[in-house]
């Protein structure tokens, strides 16, 4: 084994994902990512809509694509309705808070 190689791992860790936009020097804002976040959501709801539609209408898509397109999309928006959930308990703690 040998130990530079290792060093020179430990000395360049990897950068998590959520962290990359302030690397680059591109701070995103909290709303931003909201709306994209939102955005996505939007993009995998009408993705799956799309692929039912077709399956419905006997073009040529494999049955598989259309429930991992279905899941794809509730997945997201349970995650979106969660983060929702989250950010109104997290205003309502504020709007409980004494001076």
């Amino acid at each position: 084994m040998n130990v530079t190689e290792i060093g020179a791992i430990q000395g360049n860790p990897v950068m998590p994902l959520w962290n990359a936009s302030r690397a680059q020097g591109m701070p995103e804002s909290f709303g931003s990512m909201l709306v994209g976040g939102l955005a996505d959501v939007d993009r995998a709801v009408q993705s799956a809509n799309a692929a039912v539609a077709d399956f419905a209408l006997g073009n040529d898509v494999p049955p598989h694509q259309v429930m991992l397109a279905l899941e794809d999309a509730r997945l997201q928006l349970q995650f979106a309705l969660q983060v929702r959930s989250r950010l109104v308990e997290g205003y309502q703690e504020l709007m409980r808070m004494q001076l």
